[in-house]
This record gives structure tokens, sequence and C-alpha cells, in this order.
């Protein structure tokens, strides 16, 4: 065998086994409220982001949650689960976001909420907001147009941490994904 040839194979398997150990590191997101496992059936984790994430500006990712009310300095870590078929829907997200005090996570729970797109309903005769019950506390549940078909989304503060779970186009399923946070 070749030296060259048995030097890049020992490179690719660290490099694979680097990934697998990080993957791993990654996916232990149930401490933040980011379900990793025994997940609702039909979804299955694709990613566990956060600050560590290379390549990732979580900034980018908690931008609807900036607004008029000041949040603070928060930690947020975004779980990303595929619940159709690849590359033709798009994926269900489970956002928690840790803030400073229950006040400011108030104040993201309010910024999201007031963002312009939710102005108007989604559809005609379909109301854009509702309360429903998750794991025992009452929760904001926001109805979201994606093509002809509603989104469900559901978002809260539980003491200084912000949920917000981006369900799909079953009510049930999404509020199933919503109670894996356990929050």
């Amino acid at each position: 065998m070749n030296l060259k040839y048995a030097v890049c194979m020992l490179l690719i398997a660290g490099t694979v086994l680097n990934a697998g150990c990080l993957s791993s590191e990654k996916a232990s997101g149930e401490e933040t409220g980011v379900p990793t496992e025994n997940l609702p059936e039909g979804f299955s984790l694709i990613a566990v982001i956060d600050d560590s994430t290379p390549g990732i500006n979580m900034e980018d990712e908690i931008a609807d949650f900036r607004g008029d009310e000041d949040i603070g300095q928060v930690k947020a870590t975004v779980g990303k689960y595929r619940w159709g078929e690849m590359g033709k829907d798009y994926d269900a997200r489970i956002t928690v976001i840790d803030c400073e005090s229950e006040q400011k996570a108030e104040a993201a729970v309010s910024n999201y909420v007031a963002q312009s797109k939710f102005k108007n309903p989604p559809f005609v005769g379909v109301d854009r907001f509702s309360t429903v019950v998750i794991n025992g506390r009452q929760v904001t549940e926001i109805r979201d147009s994606v093509g002809k078909e509603l989104k469900y989304i559901y978002i809260w503060n539980d003491g200084n941490r912000v949920v917000l779970v981006e369900g799909n186009s079953d009510r049930a399923d999404s509020l199933e994904l919503a109670s894996a946070t356990g929050l």
C-alpha cells in the first residue's frame, strides 16, 4: 500500500470519527429543552445547533425574537427535525432561548408575536392566534401559511426560557413535538 494512500485513509477515518463525536456532543440538547430522543412518530433529528456550531451565526437564527423590546444577552439552541419528504417539505424546528430574566423572556415572546408577517390571518376565515395547553401550561398557538396549508407554531416562556416550536401542517403532530420539550 502506498504511504500517501495510507495517510489519506487515516485522515479520512479521523475526520469521520471526529464528526461522530461532535454529533453525539451536539445531540445532548436534552438539557436545553431541545429533544433529541423519544421524538414523536414521524419526526427525526437532523441537527442541534448553538453558538459552538461552526458556520452558524445564532443571531441570524434568533432574529425574529429581536424587536422593539430589549431581550438582552441570550443563549440559544435550535433543534432541526425532518418530518416529511426531504427536499419537498420544510423542516420542523424547536428554538430554546435562555434570557437574563423572565421579563426579557416575555419581551422575546412579545417581539416574536408582533412580527409584521403575523398581522393578517393566514387564510380568510382562519384566526392567526389561539391558545392551547402544552405540558400543563397555556401557550400561544400561531397559524402560519405554507403554500395552501397551515403550519402550527407554538411559543411560550418558562421563567427566563423561551420555547418556540415550529411544527408541521398536522396540528396533533405539532402539539406532540411541542410536548416533547418537557417545558
